[in-house]
């Protein structure tokens, strides 16, 4: 045996088995991100959704103010029911665009 066979042999790579404990771990975390995926996705539909449905409510509720009377007397209060609800709305509306803010 000549000394670049013996290297050679020092520094070749044992053969090994398969690691299947490995193996089942990734294929575990490979599944558990793809159904982490399909749950971000509808999530992010489902919040779209209801982002369009509060426009359009808060739209109509802006068309129905306007609708009202322009002057009000100072006895009354000077937030009619349909700007209440607009201002609800909108904060509804903010609470909704949390999932936003987390970066997903």
């Amino acid at each position: 045996m000549t000394d670049d066979e013996r290297i050679a042999a020092l520094f070749a790579s044992p053969d090994r088995a398969p690691d299947e404990a490995f193996v089942v771990r990734i294929e575990r975390a490979v599944r558990a991100e793809q159904r982490m995926a399909a749950t971000r996705r509808s999530a992010w539909r489902r919040f779209a959704i209801e982002c369009v449905a509060s426009v359009a409510i808060v739209v109509v509720f802006g068309l129905l103010r306007r609708l009202g009377p322009a002057q009000l007397p100072l006895d009354q209060f000077p937030v009619a029911p349909a700007a209440a609800a607009m201002l609800m709305l909108g904060l509804w509306f903010a609470v909704e665009l949390r999932p936003a803010a987390i970066g997903r």
